[in-house]
Parts: structure tokens; sequence; C-alpha cells
């Protein structure tokens, strides 16, 4: 019996280290496919290609005449305002003179009547203007612009339009010195170089080459409506009268 008892102590003994040594045996896991560091960093370092998008259209620049065109019949006073500083102070002295009803009255006429030039109706808008407002400032702007239609109204012979615009352009110089249209353009710099343009390099060479130097002296530093120097425009065709010669 004692025999058969240490037998079967010595059996379990092998047992029992024969389990202790399967658990003892690492677990080999199943192997991963791993990315190369190499490429894993260069992946890391690639930025995300961005999607370029076309860039917005700009906008056109909108010239001074375009401007002055899109304003309608009735412009605010921030509108006018814009049109230049000292131009607004003799439009708002007209509205003080007037009232502000009949100003606005006027600057319909004023509106309407600029363009187009040549126009019949334009035309009688204008010479209402100067009719019934003849002593506001708005009154040389329309004088200046009363020549540049009769000029070009082709409903009448060449010395006709002549005579009416040379008769409108006098009066601004005359009576409307100091009048300012939109821009700070002067009325009376403006008629002189019409007379010379549309005229007198015609009809009087010698009265043209006098009104050319009379802008390049006095009216230095003034600009027309679309911001040209009225100085180099005359020494322009003072110039070109030469080349005549």
């Amino acid at each position: 019996m004692a025999l058969a008892g240490a037998a079967l102590l010595v059996i379990g003994g092998l047992i029992v280290f024969m389990l202790h040594g399967d658990a003892a045996q690492p677990v080999v896991e199943r192997n991963h496919e791993v990315e190369p560091t190499s490429d894993r960093n260069q992946q890391a370092k690639s930025p995300a290609k961005r999607i370029r998008r076309p860039g917005r259209p700009q906008p056109k620049s909108i010239t001074r005449e375009q401007k002055l065109e899109s304003l309608g019949s009735e412009p605010s006073e921030k509108q006018v305002l814009e049109l230049g500083k000292e131009f607004h102070q003799k439009w708002y002295a007209d509205r003080e003179r007037l009232g502000p009803e009949r100003h606005k009255q006027m600057e319909r006429l004023w509106w309407e009547g600029r363009r187009p030039r040549g126009s019949p109706e334009s035309i009688a808008k204008l010479e209402k203007l100067l009719e019934e407002y003849p002593d506001t400032n708005r009154a040389g702007c329309a004088a200046y612009e009363l020549g540049q239609h009769y000029v070009r109204n082709r409903a009448l012979p060449l010395d006709k339009r002549r005579k009416m615009a040379e008769h409108y352009w006098l009066l601004v110089d005359e009576r409307y010195r100091d009048s300012l249209c939109e821009y700070n353009a002067p009325a009376d710099g403006l008629a002189k170089l019409a007379l010379v343009n549309w005229v007198y390099r015609y009809t009087d060479p010698a009265m043209a080459r006098r009104l050319l130097e009379e802008i390049i002296e006095k009216h230095k530093g003034e600009t027309d409506h679309l911001g040209q120097p009225l100085e180099q425009v005359a020494r322009r065709m003072l110039q070109q009268l030469d080349n005549q010669r």
C-alpha cells in the first residue's frame, strides 16, 4: 500500500510539472504587416492637396461719366457730396436760395437735360433751366452743356451750330465764371476749351491761341469732369495749332 501511494504521488507531480511547463511557453501572436517608417513619415509630411477655386471676377472700374449717368434724375445729397466738396457747396447754396422744392425742380431739368447731347429734348430742358433759374450756379453748367448740345445738333447747318454753341460758351465766360459742375469742373475753363476745339480753331486761330494761353495761365490745377487737367489739354491743343502752321 505504501509503495502504491508513493507511485501515485510521483505520477501526480509529473502531470503538474507538464501542465505548468506548457503554460510557461510564450504565446506567439499573428504577425501584422507594418508600413515602413520612412513611408509613414513621408505621408505625414505631405500636405493634402488643396483645391484651387477660380478667383472672383474683379468689378469693372466705373468711369466718372458712367457714374453720373447712373445717378438718375434725383441723386441724394450724399451722392452729390461724392461729386466734389466745392461743387457740393455751390449746390447747397442754390438749394438755400431757391428752397428745397424749386431746387429739386431745377436739378431735375439738369439731370434730364444733360444727356444725350444734341437731342432737341435735352436742349429744351436746359434752355428752360437757364430761363427760370438764371442766377444759380447750375445755370453756368447748363449754358456750357447747351453749347455742347447745339454743336452736335445735326438738324442744323454747321455754321448755325457753331454760332449757337459760341453764344452759350461766351455766356459762361461773361456771366458764370465762378460756376462749378460735377467733380469741381469749372464751367468757364470748359467753355474756353470748347470754343477753341469746336469754333475758333476753324474760324479764328489767333483767338484760339489767346484762349489756350489764358487757360494755361489762369486755370492751373483745374480739371474737367473726367479728371483731365485743363492746362495739359490746352498745351496739347496749342501744339496742334503750331503744327498746322
